[in-house]
């Protein structure tokens, strides 16, 4: 089985402890000449036409993704939950998908890996990308393998560059779902992500685990869109099928809540610690909760699918203590009318006193960090770093913002119409 690296009192790699005490430590700028290049990071947003959740500040996965795309001369290895268009649509996936279509023809080696239950779902995007000249696809059965799904959504350019962040390859996801993610320029985290990869390449063919001569160099430093030099780690869900050098995210994000000392800001779609979220596990919310007895100030941002039977006793429980406060987002339906699984907060971030953040593709509940396949980068850098400063203005757009609703430890809830 792949080398798990759990943290947090369970064994761990002298390799995996360096790695993770590069990036949770502000890196010089000399760091950079470990590099051919220099490294860099974008925060990238979506956001639900006809609202007003758009900052004009970050650009659009809908136009950086082909961007980066166009710019691939070698390989481009896609990884993602699924991918879903608009049959009959000039959709916003369109241009990506095109663009696709462009590097296959260039010559570009093109391999799509997406989650084999998902498959059965949204089969003919995969099928397309699988036909393309050069161009390979595999579905990787997660259930099968640890009990959960393939989750993560990331895409690799020419081993130097990556998107990671919590937009499926869907048009939804690209025009009617608030969604956050980071565009990364780092040969060194590029070729991390890609040992995650090629991981589960192998493992979705049922082929030998690949073997590295070294463990993966997991932390660089990245300079923002304004200038900031952060530290950046990436890391890993489940435990039990990491690459070598490549760290458990939970116990990393977990420390990054401890460590908060003023603030806490958490958005997430759902926030499910019950049985239904893949087994009991209140690890997060324990985390939360020490962190508001210690006088931290905690905001929860939560989608208003979140409003289930089993998510709402926790969710009420978390509003009613002290120093917590916890709000749903309610977006309205399009002009035209309802679209299902759309029209949602589908972020997944986490903001400790605006120096250290999380961003990620795992939900909260026990399978998104046990049982499934998710990929997260956790940045820190000096107080209101331009990646803290574009996520803590994503966040403040939502909380502060028309569709916001406070969450009473009282109140009744009902959960909104999701699918057709």
């Amino acid at each position: 089985m792949p080398n798990a690296t759990p943290l947090a009192g369970r064994t761990v790699s002298r390799a995996v402890l360096a790695c993770a005490l590069l990036a949770l430590t502000p890196a010089p700028a000399a760091a950079f000449g470990t590099l051919a290049g220099r490294g860099e990071i974008e925060v990238v947003e979506s956001f639900p036409a006809e609202t007003l959740l758009d900052l004009p500040d970050l650009r659009q996965a809908a136009d950086v993704w082909p961007d980066m795309i166009a710019s691939a001369t070698q390989t481009l290895d896609i990884e993602v939950f699924y991918f879903s268009e608009n049959p009959g649509q000039d959709d916003a996936l369109d241009r990506t998908l095109a663009a696709v279509e462009a590097a296959a023809r260039r010559g570009v080696r093109v391999r799509a890996l997406q989650d084999a239950g998902f498959d059965r779902t949204y089969p003919e995007i995969g099928a397309r990308i699988g036909a393309l000249p050069g161009a390979q696809r595999r579905k990787l059965d997660a259930r099968t393998l640890w009990g959960g799904v393939q989750h993560a959504k990331l895409f690799v350019v020419d081993g130097t560059e990556f998107f990671l962040g919590s937009q499926n390859w869907d048009w939804r996801a690209l025009a009617h779902i608030r969604e956050a993610g980071v565009r990364v320029r780092s040969a060194r985290l590029a070729e991390a992500i890609e040992r995650i990869f090629a991981l589960d390449w192998a493992l979705a063919a049922g082929e030998a685990e690949p073997v590295a001569a070294t463990p993966a160099a997991c932390a660089d430093s990245l300079v923002t869109a304004a200038g900031d030099t952060v530290s950046a780690l990436l890391a890993a869900s489940p435990a039990r099928a990491l690459p070598a050098g490549v760290p458990w995210d939970w116990p990393l994000l977990e420390a990054m809540i401890d460590s908060a000392h003023a603030s806490v800001r958490l958005q997430l779609l759902s926030y499910d610690p019950s049985e239904s979220g893949g087994g009991y596990w209140d690890d997060l919310d324990a985390a939360l909760r020490r962190a508001a007895a210690r006088g931290v100030r905690v905001q929860i941002l939560l989608s208003n699918w979140a409003k289930r039977q089993s998510s709402l006793p926790w969710i009420l429980s978390l509003a009613a203590a002290p120093n917590v406060a916890v709000r749903f987002t309610n977006i309205p339906p399009a002009a035209a009318g309802h679209i299902p699984y759309a029209r949602v907060e589908h972020c997944k971030y986490l903001l400790a006193d605006d120096r250290a953040c999380w961003i990620g593709t795992a939900n909260g509940s026990r399978d998104y960090f046990h049982s499934s396949r998710n990929v997260s980068l956790l940045v820190r850098g000096r107080s209101h770093n331009g990646v803290s400063v574009a996520l803590g203005a994503l966040f403040a757009r939502s909380w502060d913002g028309p569709y916001a609703e406070v969450v009473s430890s009282c109140g009744l809830y009902t959960p909104p119409r999701i699918g057709e």
